[in-house]
């Protein structure tokens, strides 16, 4: 059987490593990078050519794409314009991620090294998942959030649309998180954060709102 073509759109940091997870991953090839950076088309990352803008999609239908671009707005706008063309989006595993038969992944996620998804988990499309992040029992998270590396999720922790999770926090069991909430590194969350509210330390507590042009 042939590999299934993918092409990584953005070439930071999130695109490299999803790279590495498709290159553990056989059944997979990565065809390149896409980015509306102009200058950086015609060059390569990680020995990878950077074919182009992200519309290159539009016109090769046979490659699934996967944005690895880290503010959750922007790859939101991305992904929703590419999605009414037609584009198709894969998921990247990394091989040394630990998950149950009983977890749902949509399309466009990426999971990174040596994360844990328990059970009963729900990943809906388009989220980021860290290395080395924990999903625990029972946990939702919506479209477009990211967890970043380190996070912790016990049991039952609803995350919405569009939230982050910043490096190494935790949520408590049964908490949520609002859409488009952002949480700080290392904060740990004992209750519920509400919507496009900006909240750190430990335990968390509310620092700021995202302005109002910025709230999805």
């Amino acid at each position: 059987m042939s590999p299934k073509k993918v092409a990584i759109i953005g070439t930071g940091g999130l695109g490299r490593e999803t790279l590495w997870a498709f290159q553990e991953t056989p059944a997979t090839e990565v065809v390149g990078f896409l980015t509306h950076d102009t200058p950086e088309h015609g060059s390569e990352v990680c020995g990878v050519p950077v074919l182009g803008p992200e519309r290159w999609l539009v016109d090769h239908r046979d490659v699934r794409a996967v944005c690895c671009i880290g503010d959750p707005r922007a790859r939101r706008r991305v992904t929703l314009e590419l999605e009414a063309e037609g584009v198709t989006f894969a998921t990247a595993i990394h091989p040394t991620v630990a998950r149950s038969a009983h977890v749902e992944l949509g399309a466009g996620c990426v999971i990174g090294a040596r994360a844990v998804l328990t059970t009963q988990v729900v990943v809906s499309d388009h989220v980021i998942i860290g290395a080395g992040a924990i999903v625990s029992h029972d946990a939702r998270i919506d479209e477009f959030a990211t967890l970043a590396p380190g996070v912790v999720l016990t049991g039952g922790v609803q995350i919405g649309y569009g939230a982050e999770i910043g490096a190494g926090a935790t949520v408590i069991p049964g908490r949520s998180v609002g859409r488009g909430a952002v949480v700080g590194a290392q904060a740990v969350v004992i209750e519920d954060v509400e919507a496009n509210v900006i909240v750190a330390g430990v335990p968390a507590r509310s620092i700021g709102a995202i302005a109002d042009d910025q709230r999805l």
